[in-house]
């Protein structure tokens, strides 16, 4: 099963919150948060089995990191796997292009 690709978009809800998304030196990092699509940088192959029923598991989300002050190990992304048959999830730490 494929989702069609929706990006999000972050929109801070306290002053705090704003301040902390961004990179000083990175325009690209911290934009990169969708649902479904294809996540970047990581091919078909290398997608998580469930470890429930063993079958490949669907790409659900790309989560960015948010910003200088909460990177994930320079500026990683989270793809989230999900199998619809079993409702397991699973979360893959990965490094993607800036």
């Amino acid at each position: 099963m494929k989702i069609p690709k929706i990006k999000l978009v972050l929109n801070p809800e306290t002053d705090e919150a704003k301040a902390i998304i961004g990179y000083k030196y990175n325009d690209v990092a911290g934009t990169r948060h969708f649902l479904g699509g294809e996540p970047e940088n990581l091919y078909d192959n290398e997608f998580p089995n469930c470890k429930s029923c063993d079958k490949t598991m669907t790409f659900y989300a790309q989560i960015d990191s948010i910003g200088d002050q909460f990177d994930l190990a320079d500026c990683m992304v989270i793809h989230n796997f999900v199998c619809f048959d079993c409702f397991t999830v699973q979360a893959v730490l990965s490094q993607v292009k800036a």
